[in-house]
């Protein structure tokens, strides 16, 4: 059976070409999400792994949690003189002061700016970096850069740069230091200087960040570890080394769960259209070996051994498919990661790592997807009597429209309906993802039904009006003929279409909402943030003092986020200035002010409503540096105005500073003086902040343009991945039209023998080609766009988020769809037209 089953998948090697095509793009896209995804995460874990090799245990400032969000909370600085009694305890080698912040590098006038940190840290020689060149800083006017930046960009031992932090100064570089074997850390640059010298740029006074202790020798870390513990109290956290960077490393890894997330979604969808193909291959395949498994059963092979047959064939095509995949998977995660980079995320990169487990999934999406998409087919043709079989067309592509299949595909599709109905009022997106689920499956049941009834219309549409009767007409009658086959294909290319025009118009939405609501709610002319998009902000406090002093400035008002601890969920808050925010913003208060904010929170309307709670209660909100506090509710305040602001929770400077070690600001909003032009103004503010390089000057439109940069790099990185899905669509009406030509080939040689040239061939060809493609674009914006209108409902909650129809981009997926329709139907009609009538008519 197995001898079996190799040859008659060699015998059928060119009809499984293109469906081998398919499951390799789908396992390719599943193996470069996780290839991308295992490379990054070794990098961080090499990365914080290696920063610690010499030291046992580390002793910071204790927190109620390390990381928020994929952000590592700042930490209170230390007392010095901690240093001196940790040194004096038993068991402890060497204790080692370290700061650590954020130091920028300015080369030869220009900002070095990395996709990630700009670190600034205290020389100790034993955190995992090492001398390549030079020697280690020493006096106050000494640093020691990575090697990596220093090739990047022409820096010698004995160059100047400056290190821009809360102070900033020109210091010379006389050493240059790799990391384990790199030269450097993953987009990141480093500055390492002496600790007096880092103390003095991050204006810590006496203060330090961190200690570094080394155990004496023979002596068990563990044990020193407690000891700490119990001599220096809970003030301070405790924590080996190697705890210490895993934490660290968790918190940068994180941030690639959703990246990792979403690319694996798309990939299924990219597997479920590739199902599509596979499925109508294989139908087909079945009705043109007709003949073939007759003689099987007639030589005594019972059903179920046709059925292993053809399972068997489907197996070899997915192992071979998963092979195919994994290999251009590999290649593929360099793609990703390009595509990632312009979308804005950091990934980092590295040796590429394929783990077993990313084999073991690879074969397994490979063969079970194959295994399922034929199943159907198998079934069928194992069910077929050795006389019945040997009858021509048994098993023809021509069936589909069974009772069972039909009722199943109505109550699905009824069923979807319903719940699309009932989340679209009710405002529920799980309800709402159940109907869409469900009516998917319908329409799938019931596209033997519902597709040749499309392209039937759409074929005497294009009728009339090419004046193309003939060969229109026998295209739409072909599709006809073969409802399953028809139907398979329609609802391919639809379904990848769908998902474009629902990301296409969702992201619109909320794209126009963001911008709206920044505009009404914010009312100052100018807007200062730093140009890195950094979480939590990245304007050091110098840049609001520098502002303040401006003539042309009659208003700024700044603006901090930060993270709490929810019950477990990590939210954000926003922290402002209510002394100013009322001569910036122009917000809707439910109840209270925020011009008289000082303690409590104000919170939306929504989140209240959600909660329980109203005017006057509190709410629990956990911070990493003072634990769970009960925070009164000041105020609350309308939906869609807190979305200018950025967050459901709002509180004041003078809390934020009671709750928060971090002294960034996040945005800076300024009026200009009264006579002073906007123009002005901004030119002023550019004048003033020249020596910041990373903070960018914007006006009301170019930063409500700015709040929608990421969400549009993400918008295009999904929907330049879902045209892989159209892609595979593609490759089913190509593939689809190929093998029923060869189903069809006595026909199309009668047809030529009445009279019909090679040319109208080929238009009848891809004419059939095209009717798929218009109705697969039909239904599948139908489907977007509906769906679409009820998740942007939901998603509004109530505020104001309308649905934005983007005309350019729906007609961009029209002009998509026709190629692909073109484009499907070339190939099949070219091998249409080259029949020779006589061996046709024979076949």
């Amino acid at each position: 059976m197995l001898r079996l089953v190799v040859k008659q998948t060699m015998a059928h090697r060119g009809r499984l070409l293109l469906t081998f095509a398919a499951i390799t793009l789908g396992v390719t896209f599943v193996v470069g999400t996780l290839v991308l995804t295992d490379t990054s995460r070794e990098v961080f874990d090499d990365q914080f792994r290696d920063a610690s090799t010499e030291v046992d245990i580390v002793i910071r400032d204790a927190v109620a949690f390390d990381a928020a969000m994929g952000v590592e909370v700042e930490r209170d600085p230390l007392d010095a003189e901690l240093t001196t009694r940790t040194a004096a305890l038993p068991g402890v080698g060497r204790a080692i002061p370290v700061v650590k912040g954020t130091g920028l590098l300015i080369a030869d006038g220009k900002a070095i700016v990395p996709a990630g940190p700009s670190m600034l840290t205290s020389w100790t020689g034993v955190d995992g970096f090492t001398l390549r060149e030079g020697h280690a800083p020493a006096k106050s006017d000494e640093v020691v850069i990575d090697a990596a930046t220093a090739t990047a960009h022409d820096i010698t031992v004995g160059d100047t740069v400056r290190v821009q932090a809360d102070r900033e100064a020109d210091l010379r570089v006389v050493g240059l230091v790799g990391f384990g074997e790199a030269d450097g850390l993953p987009d990141t640059t480093v500055a390492l200087t002496s600790l007096s010298t880092a103390q003095r740029l991050l204006r810590l006074g006496d203060g330090i960040s961190q200690i570094d202790v080394i155990a004496a020798d023979a002596t068990a870390t563990s044990g020193v570890a407690e000891d700490l513990r119990a001599e220096l109290g809970t003030d301070v956290d405790v924590a080996a080394s190697q705890d210490t960077a895993a934490a660290s490393a968790a918190a940068a890894k994180s941030q690639l769960g959703f990246i990792t997330g979403a690319l694996l979604a798309l990939a299924g969808a990219a597997l479920v259209i590739g199902a599509f193909l596979i499925a109508n291959t294989f139908s087909v395949l079945v009705t043109q070996r007709t003949r073939e498994l007759a003689v099987m059963r007639a030589a005594g092979a019972t059903g179920r051994q046709v059925m292993t047959s053809i399972l068997g064939e489907a197996t070899v095509l997915g192992v071979a498919g998963a092979v195919a995949g994994t290999g251009a998977g590999l290649m593929a995660a360099i793609g990703l990661r390009a595509l990632l980079d312009a979308a804005g995320a950091t990934v980092p990169d590295g040796p590429t790592v394929l783990s077993a487990r990313t084999l073991i999934v690879a074969l397994a999406v490979g063969v079970v997807v194959t295994f399922i998409a034929a199943f159907g087919a198998a079934r069928r043709a194992s069910r077929i009597s050795p006389v019945m079989a040997m009858r021509e067309g048994a098993l023809g592509t021509t069936g589909g429209r069974g009772r069972i299949r039909a009722g199943v595909g109505v109550t699905f599709t009824a069923v979807g309906v319903a719940a699309l109905s009932v989340g679209g009022a009710t405002e529920s997106m799980p309800t709402l993802g159940a109907g869409t689920a469900a009516l998917v499956a319908g329409l799938v049941a019931l596209a033997p039904v519902v597709a040749p009834a499309v392209v039937h219309h759409i074929g005497r549409g294009l009728s009339a009006l090419t004046g193309r009767g003939v060969p229109a007409g026998l295209a739409r009658e072909a599709a006809r003929r073969a409802p399953r086959r028809t139907g398979a294909t329609v609802m391919a290319l639809a379904l990848s279409l769908a998902l474009v025009v629902f990301v296409s118009v969702v992201g619109a939405s909320v794209r126009a909402a963001l911008q709206s609501g920044f505009d009404e709610a914010i009312t100052a002319e100018l807007v200062v943030e730093s140009a890195r998009g950094e979480m939590l902000g990245g304007l050091e406090p110098a840049t609001l003092k520098k502002i303040e002093g401006l003539d042309e400035v009659g208003t700024v008002s700044p603006l901090r986020f930060g993270h709490w601890k929810d019950a477990g969920a990590t939210r954000a808050l926003t922290a402002l200035d209510p002394a100013t925010i009322g001569d910036v913003t122009d917000v809707d208060m439910v109840e209270g002010s925020l011009t008289g904010l000082t303690d409590g929170v104000v919170i939306t309307e929504r989140q209240a409503a959600e909660r329980g709670l109203k005017f006057g209660d509190s709410l629990a909100m956990t911070f990493a540096r003072t634990g769970t506090v009960e925070v009164p509710v000041v105020g609350l305040i309308d939906d869609d105005d807190a979305k200018a602001l950025s967050t459901d929770y709002l509180v004041s400077l003078a809390s934020y500073r009671d709750w928060f070690t971090e002294r960034v600001d996040a945005t800076l909003l300024v009026r200009p003086r009264p006579g002073t032009t906007v123009d002005e103004a901004q030119t002023a503010l550019e004048d003033a902040l020249e020596a910041m390089p990373t903070v960018e000057v914007r006006d009301q439109a170019s930063a409500a343009e700015a709040r929608t940069a990421s969400l549009d790099g993400i918008l295009t990185l999904i929907t330049a991945v879902l045209m892989l899905t159209v892609l595979i669509a593609m490759l089913g009406i190509t593939n689809t039209l190929a093998l029923s030509i060869i189903e069809r080939t006595r026909e199309l040689g009668l047809l030529r023998a009445v009279g019909m040239t090679r040319r109208q061939l080929r238009t009848m060809i891809r004419t059939e080609s095209l009717l798929i493609a218009v109705a697969g674009l039909l239904v599948g914006t139908t489907v977007g766009v509906a769906t679409s209108a009820l998740f942007v409902r939901a998603i509004a909650q109530g505020g104001d988020l309308h649905l934005q129809v983007p005309t350019t981009g729906l007609a961009l997926v029209a002009a998509v769809a026709l190629v692909v329709g073109v484009v499907g139907g070339l190939a099949p009609a070219r091998r249409a037209a080259r029949l020779e009538v006589l061996t046709a008519i024979r076949e």
